[in-house]
């Protein structure tokens, strides 16, 4: 039902995106270890308040005491109590425990929006490459038709005896690799859109996707895209907020190195501990008392200090991380500039060579009628202006797929789509 939206026309890139997004499982599964997080932060919260327990015990017991005279006597021992227990001090176990939870919740959060990201720029490039592919199909099948044509005049001209059969041949071969090229093209058009449906499974054949335009980027200014991928991508927040993480836990390993005290209150009821029979009178005692219990471990088998420096390692670690973060996405956001702006000066230069290139076609057949020109030599002007097409494709959809990568790396991508993760 959600995707049925799209089936009722052409398929845009911008509903594409926006339907894989939302149905995709990967972001099901983000969205589920976000809400695990938002939960174990009351657990993290936990040790603020105090833990209260019941407990009670019946059973029989044989003894011997003073009181009994050294007798064996068999009595029904029974134990209840009510314990109240407030921690004051860990080491501020607590208060770091929370911030290594906020830090987690923080980083599964921008995890959502970063398999987001990655799931749009993945559709993106899906969508992109079925459409490139499509024109390259296209191109090889003109191409196939265009050898046949010519290996068709060819194979008259021999048959009438006034061609040569080397040229035929040549045609033949050239026309060979005309139709491996065709299959190759089919085989890679069918791949993708086998990749296309493995995001988003709609029927091709009865619902076409449209050719997406370019529209405007956030800035057009390299130094300006990077400094705003470095602080709106995704991918970077993660790591900053592991880096958080971190290093709230190493301040939490500092916690067994401090002392702990609680304050203990308890009521108790006891009743057969004495050894005497039910009968007496004092077999029963109950009270309750509260005391404040400072307990400091000075040894634990070095657990402690392995500790610490494991979250010190870790701490390294993130910050590698982030740094590596940030220089991916520079790197990538550089490179999808550089191609963004290269191909447009390409296509420039492209449109002049396949104009010329068409022009040169109708003159070699113009040439040809009157004999001038062989068939070989319309083949190879017909082979120029078919690579100058395929070129074409190949620059027009790279700085497609540009455009928006920037949106990706930049952050802006499901802000320029209205696209709101729920």
């Amino acid at each position: 039902m959600i995707i049925a939206p799209a089936l009722l026309s052409a398929l845009t890139i911008d509903e594409a995106i926006y339907q894989t997004i939302n149905t995709n499982p990967q972001m099901s599964i983000k969205k589920a270890e976000l809400n695990t997080e938002n939960e174990l932060l009351t657990s993290a919260k936990s040790g603020y308040l105090p833990s209260i327990d019941l407990s009670y015990s019946i059973g029989p017991e044989t003894t011997q005491t003073i009181a009994n005279f050294r007798k064996d006597v068999a009595v029904t021992r029974q134990e209840a109590s009510a314990t109240l227990t407030q921690n004051l001090f860990t080491g501020f176990d607590t208060m770091n425990g929370v911030e290594q939870q906020e830090a987690r919740i923080s980083s599964a959060g921008n995890s959502v929006a970063d398999s987001a990201n990655s799931i749009a720029l993945e559709t993106a490039t899906a969508y992109i490459n079925l459409l490139r592919n499509k024109e390259f199909l296209n191109i090889s099948k003109e191409n196939v038709e265009v050898h046949k044509k010519y290996l068709d005049q060819i194979q008259e001209s021999v048959d009438a005896g006034v061609g040569r059969s080397s040229d035929a041949k040549q045609t033949l071969s050239r026309y060979e690799n005309a139709q491996s090229v065709y299959h190759l093209s089919k085989q890679n058009y069918d791949n993708s859109i086998s990749s296309f449906q493995r995001l988003l499974p709609v029927d091709l054949q009865s619902n076409p996707i449209n050719k997406p335009t370019i529209g405007k980027l956030p800035v057009d200014n390299l130094e300006e895209l990077t400094n705003m991928a470095l602080l709106f991508n995704p991918l970077v927040h993660v790591s900053e907020s592991d880096l958080r993480f971190a290093e709230a836990a190493l301040r939490r390993s500092n916690a067994p190195y401090y002392p702990k005290l609680d304050v203990v209150a308890q009521a108790y009821w006891n009743q057969g501990l004495n050894g005497i029979p039910d009968t007496a009178r004092y077999d029963e005692a109950s009270g309750y008392n509260a005391l404040l219990v400072l307990s400091y471990n000075i040894f634990n088998g070095l657990n402690d200090s392995a500790n610490k420096e494991a979250n010190r390692y870790r701490l390294v670690n993130q910050q590698s991380t982030l740094a590596d973060s940030k220089r991916y996405i520079e790197a990538f956001t550089q490179i999808a500039w550089q191609t963004y702006n290269s191909t447009q000066t390409q296509l420039i230069h492209i449109d002049r060579n396949i104009m010329a290139s068409a022009e040169t076609v109708a003159a070699y057949q113009e040439e040809h009628s009157l004999g001038r020109r062989s068939i070989i030599d319309l083949l190879n002007i017909e082979l120029e202006y078919n690579a100058a097409k395929n070129r074409k494709v190949t620059a027009e959809y790279d700085r497609i797929l540009a455009y928006y990568q920037i949106l990706i790396h930049t952050g802006k991508m499901l802000e320029t789509m209205n696209v709101t993760l729920k």
